[in-house]
């Protein structure tokens, strides 16, 4: 129901409009940054990283007049960033927290943006920062799981040791950060089902079982994805790329057999 299919937009003054659903931009014809929401009170920013050929994406979602945010984007694409967080409707006086799923530039960014005492991290990847970024963050959170305000989560140190997936039980979204992603696969649909990137993703994984990674490794990557789905997941906001919506659950399923498999034979 909040497909944003091309057939959707709409061209005005070199801007192409999501109707009822904010602004994407396109550039040489190609879609960069856009902003819309995903699921009731929960918007996605997306910027396209032309270095990388991947969209960066971060999330806002509204409970009572105040934002949460996951993540912000990455520091190069601060005016972006900026002007979404303002056509959503956010300022300075309404941000309560700002949650981030890992440490990396891409997803900690703008940090520097909000108070520190709005600025969440889990400790392991709080102990990663350099002292300057450590002084960003104002909170810090430990533990394999829990809650942070009316988000519970779970750490996945698999990406890096403070990886976090959050989970909204309002909207049953999942915002998973790098754990599962669909890095540089082109967004024809925001959000949907998301066929050729399901496909996309089982099949890097299969190369990278082909790679011979350890045992341990794959198994720690295979225990923190089954234990998503403790969570009654509807959409997976992913860090880069499309988002999930539909079979969450046994997408998930598809990705622990396949990481099972190689366990198994090893």
């Amino acid at each position: 129901m909040y497909n944003t299919p091309t057939s959707m937009f709409r061209k005005e003054n070199n801007k192409v409009h999501i109707v009822n659903l904010f602004v994407a931009e396109r550039r040489d014809g190609n879609l960069t940054n856009l902003t819309c929401q995903i699921a009731p009170g929960v918007w996605t920013i997306m910027t396209y990283e032309d270095s990388w050929k991947s969209f960066i994406n971060n999330y806002v979602l509204e409970r009572d007049g105040r934002f949460y945010l996951v993540d912000s984007n990455l520091r190069k694409h601060r005016p972006y960033f900026q002007s979404a967080l303002k056509e959503i409707g956010v300022s300075d006086d309404n941000v309560q927290d700002v949650l981030y799923t890992h440490r990396l530039a891409d997803h900690i960014g703008n940090v520097e943006l909000f108070s520190t005492s709005q600025n969440w991290i889990h400790l392991h990847d709080f102990f990663e920062l350099d002292d300057y970024s450590q002084s960003l963050f104002g909170h810090s959170f430990a533990g394999e799981q829990g809650r942070v305000g009316f988000f519970q989560f779970k750490n996945l140190p698999t990406y890096t040791e403070g990886s976090v997936a959050y989970y909204d039980d309002k909207t049953k979204v999942c915002f998973i950060g790098d754990h599962l992603h669909f890095f540089g696969v082109p967004v024809d649909q925001v959000v949907g089902y998301q066929e050729h990137g399901r496909s996309e993703l089982l099949n890097s994984l299969t190369t990278w079982l082909h790679n011979n990674p350890s045992r341990d490794e794959v198994r720690g990557f295979m225990d923190a994805t089954r234990s998503l789905n403790d969570w009654p997941i509807e959409i997976l906001a992913t860090g880069h790329g499309p988002i999930l919506q539909g079979d969450v659950q046994v997408f998930l399923k598809d990705v622990v057999q396949l990481l099972g498999t190689y366990v198994d034979d090893k």
